[in-house]
């Protein structure tokens, strides 16, 4: 932002900080260089131990901030990843990448000067910095900033009360909202919304149905990394196919390979990669050489994702190379198993690992959230095996089903499977 440029006006929504701030207490004792915590409009007799206050109304805004001689390649931003198939690793972006933020955020986004914007992501993910900060902020557009927890009614009032025209929110959020049906939905003026994206696990192609049946509105999925930021997307302009990621970014040469580095062809699946080393592709995990090392095939940046693209070219997840499912030797992806029990009226949520036989080395385990009022049963289990068995294949469905009351999730609400995984295996008696 230049020197001397008109802040972009926030509508602030506060929630309630104290379960940040109590957060912190309860892992302060093993951040042993941790000197200061600030703590924003926090009255001082709520104080503890050395934290500090400080009070947005009380502080002079300068008139012009100086600004830090830098390059393209000078080190930005240092994003940790969600770690949802391990430890959570520092990705390494520049100054470049601010232009490709910009630049996708006017795009995808569909920005314009007198938008009222909400990005619902949480500032720890990259999704709720580069686009919920960077981005939008770089095209001087104007922004909700709503500092609570998910609530569908809560939600829908803020949309109607300040007229957001722009909505960003993840999948986990989109399915908890269509949970309530579409009533909330019809209670709410949401005529001022205009356009809807959706970023961070891929969105079911039921949930994406029944929001536009409730809103008019269609949803435009994309698919980015902490590493990259946005690469495949449902950008403005191009038909929507219900559960595909999209089209490459203008600009980036993304592809499905194989092993060799060759562009697989049309619905075989590979790996998701991007050519060469444009400014939206990170430089490099925080002193981690061999993690970084990892990631390259040749000129190719392997995203670690798997995919296949259709005759369109259109992308369509399979899931995380760490999360295909190999049973009797084939390879099952876990979204493709996700998304038709998803689909069955009594699901609200599912997530498919890997969970050890004795027989076919591993099977599909599915890990079913149910609505509220279902009886989760083995009747159950048997009908939602034989839906999958329909949706997709025979051999696909999940022969392990347990019923849980919620799904362990990132910060960013995508799913943990590798928790999932871990808890498969030490179920497994062998």
């Amino acid at each position: 932002m230049a020197a001397g440029m008109d802040v972009a006006r926030l509508n602030f929504s506060h929630g309630n900080r104290e379960d940040h701030r109590e957060k912190i207490r309860r892992i302060r004792d093993s951040l042993p260089r941790l000197q200061h915590v600030v703590v924003v409009d926090a009255s001082a007799d709520r104080l503890k131990g050395d934290e500090i206050a400080f009070d947005l109304e009380s502080v002079e805004l300068p008139e012009k901030i100086a600004l830090a001689d830098a390059d393209v390649e000078t080190p930005s931003v240092l994003h940790y990843t969600s770690g949802t198939t391990g430890q959570p690793k520092g990705a390494l972006h520049v100054h470049g990448s601010i232009v490709a933020q910009s630049i996708s955020a006017k795009y995808v986004l569909d920005l314009r000067p007198d938008d009222l914007y909400w990005c619902t992501a949480d500032p720890g993910w990259v999704t709720g910095t580069s686009y919920g900060i960077i981005g939008p902020w770089s095209l001087g557009v104007g922004q909700l900033i709503y500092d609570g927890g998910f609530s569908a009614e809560r939600w829908y009032e803020l949309l109607e009360k300040h007229g957001v025209t722009v909505w960003y929110s993840a999948p986990t959020a989109i399915r908890l909202l269509m949970k309530e049906g579409a009533e909330p939905v019809r209670r709410h003026d949401l005529s001022k919304l205009r356009h809807l994206c959706s970023v961070g696990e891929p969105l079911n192609p039921e949930v994406i149905r029944a929001w536009e049946s409730a809103t008019g509105l269609p949803i435009r999925d994309g698919y980015g990394q902490t590493e990259t930021i946005l690469l495949v997307a449902n950008y403005p302009g191009l038909p929507i196919k219900p559960g595909a990621m999209g089209l490459p970014m203008p600009g980036h040469r993304v592809e499905v390979i194989d092993e060799r580095g060759e562009p697989a062809p049309a619905g075989e699946v590979g790996d998701i990669a991007l050519h060469g080393q444009p400014p939206s592709l990170f430089r490099g995990y925080w002193k981690d050489d061999l993690a970084t090392a990892r990631t390259r095939r040749g000129e190719w940046y392997v995203t670690g994702d798997r995919a296949y693209r259709d005759e369109d070219g259109y992308f369509w997840f399979v899931g995380r190379d760490d999360d295909v499912i190999i049973s009797a030797g084939y390879r099952i992806g876990p979204f493709e198993v996700e998304s038709a029990l998803v689909e069955h009226p009594d699901v609200i949520e599912a997530a498919a690992v890997a969970a050890p036989d004795r027989d076919r080395g591993h099977v599909v385990k599915a890990y079913v959230v149910v609505r509220d009022g279902v009886r989760a049963d083995v009747a159950l289990a048997r009908r939602l095996q034989d839906h999958v068995k329909v949706v997709t294949a025979p051999y696909k469905y999940p022969r392990q089903i347990e019923f849980v009351t919620e799904l362990p999730k990132t910060v960013s609400g995508k799913i943990r499977r590798v928790e999932l995984r871990q808890r498969a295996a030490q179920q497994y008696s062998g």
